[in-house]
């Protein structure tokens, strides 16, 4: 069993606890009654507290020790709302659990899929700040482009897609790959300094998707018709989404404070007929020339 089984393993049983938490003497009755976790192995206070180490430096995820009736025990720390990485992390074990505890409806839940085959080895590079090396070729592209001295310093989801940011020197750019683009992906000996200064939230300020931009976040307008708004109000555009005063008549109105790019366009156009961009004039213009050209395709079907 890898250690990082025995990590989520141990956020697991923990999560099921809930605010009660559990004992290190429960943590280690648990463990060994679980025997494809333990094969057979005994489980004390250090080999707890070292795990209980791994995870949060690996997860993010603190595990608080807390009195209780004169004992000791262990619960996670809530961190708010705000962590979203943390939140859908532990969401997945969640889910992991439920259908690994469910076998026999296995069948009935389907999951999208997304692409995480050279994920694990990714977070151990960027863990121990080794340089790694691979091949990456783009969609668009014909050739591969060799990496043999990349940086790894962190990771991205959208729209169901890892991507790897990082760079090759101190002075130079960061640029982002998309992880179901690479292949022959190896962590080499060499070791880099993850620069201090590097903050993901920063870099991706006002970003709407994958694209950082050189351009100005704006305010986003968005008309969007009564029966979407609630799928929208539910699942929000993006965090700087608010909805403008009070709902309308037949309509509600949505307001993001991001860098218009292509990301954004696709994303709105995936509503179709039931949302207008109503400013700036620059993305409302592109939305129309987009839709002008569709519609333009499908007469050229029907003559």
């Amino acid at each position: 069993m890898t250690p990082l089984k025995k990590y989520i393993w141990l956020v697991d049983t923990l999560m099921r606890a809930k605010d009660t938490g559990l004992t290190i003497k429960q943590i280690s009755d648990a463990f060994e009654y679980a025997d494809e976790i333990s094969n057979g192995e005994k489980y004390n206070g250090r080999t707890f507290h070292r795990h209980r180490d791994e995870v949060r430096d690996i997860f993010g995820i603190d595990i608080e020790c807390y009195s209780a009736s004169g004992q000791y025990r262990y619960r996670i720390a809530d961190s708010g709302d705000n962590d979203y990485f943390r939140r859908w992390l532990l969401d997945s074990i969640a889910v992991n659990r439920v259908v690994s505890d469910s076998k026999e409806i296995a069948q009935y839940i389907s999951i999208e899929k997304a692409n995480t085959e050279h994920l694990p080895a990714v977070l151990q590079a960027m863990k121990e700040q080794r340089k790694v090396e691979f091949y990456y070729k783009p969609y668009w592209a014909d050739t591969e482009t060799h990496y043999f001295d990349f940086q790894p310093h962190a990771i991205k989801m959208f729209e169901r897609r890892w991507y790897l940011i990082g760079r090759y020197k101190k002075d130079m750019p960061y640029i982002i790959l998309a992880l179901d683009r690479i292949s022959q992906f190896e962590i080499k000996e060499e070791t880099f300094r993850r620069d201090p200064d590097f903050n993901l939230e920063e870099m991706f300020e006002g970003a709407f998707g994958i694209t950082i931009g050189e351009g100005n976040v704006e305010s986003i307008w968005l008309k969007v018709e009564a029966h979407q708004a609630n799928y929208v109000r539910s699942l929000p555009l993006h965090r700087s989404q608010m909805e403008l005063t009070s709902r309308y008549e037949g309509f509600a109105l949505f307001a993001l404070r991001v860098r218009p790019s292509y990301e954004l366009r696709q994303r709105i156009l995936s509503l179709g007929s039931t949302v207008e961009v109503l400013k700036p004039e620059s993305l409302r213009n592109e939305i129309r020339e987009e839709a002008k050209a569709m519609v333009a395709k499908y007469k050229e079907d029907e003559e």
